[in-house]
């Protein structure tokens, strides 16, 4: 990667992100897909992801009350994800950590678009979009579900409810 962009780049644990509420994830062919390659320690796109603070200010309402508590039960969650799921489902299972390119402006998200070629970041909606767009996006999202979990608590969940495979929940489990 690019050096400019290094300070854009952070490793981050399932308990700092907060995930989007796509129960248990929307295909289990790709999270398969995922699983194989983290488990093979194979390099993964990096997870866009926005500090909650910047975030925050567009909470209103019941949202940002049950986001306040929400954040009083779990202070290590710092960043919210904007796409991803597979991926950090994956990447928890397997006990990695998750790489994250974090967006502080809207010159990150062209930073980040321009690493579309490279591989390094997935073409998603996220990119189209400003910081401002991204975060009116995570208020329309987290208001209509008012539900607010980590990587870490979605995970596991998925493994809890068994709604992945048993080979996912085994290699997790140990």
């Amino acid at each position: 990667m690019d050096k400019n962009y290094k300070n854009l780049q952070l490793e981050l644990s399932p308990k700092q992100i907060i995930t989007l509420n796509d129960f248990p994830v929307h295909s289990t062919e790709v999270l398969n897909d995922y699983f194989e390659k983290c488990k093979s320690g194979k390099e993964i796109a990096l997870v866009p992801v926005i500090r909650k603070e910047i975030v925050k200010q567009y909470f209103y309402g019941e949202t940002l009350k049950e986001f306040e508590i929400f954040i009083e039960n779990n202070p290590a969650a710092e960043y919210f994800m904007l796409d991803g799921s597979h991926r950090t489902t994956a990447l928890t299972i397997t006990n990695r950590k998750i790489k994250g390119m974090i967006y502080e402006t809207d010159e990150d998200i062209k930073k980040a678009r321009s690493l579309v070629t490279t591989g390094q970041i997935l073409e998603n909606g996220t990119l189209d979009w400003t910081i401002k767009e991204n975060c009116e996006f995570l208020n329309e999202h987290f208001s209509k579900t008012k539900l607010f979990q980590t990587v870490e608590q979605k995970t596991m969940r998925m493994v809890t409810e068994k709604v992945i495979s048993e080979k996912m929940i085994d290699f997790y489990v140990r």
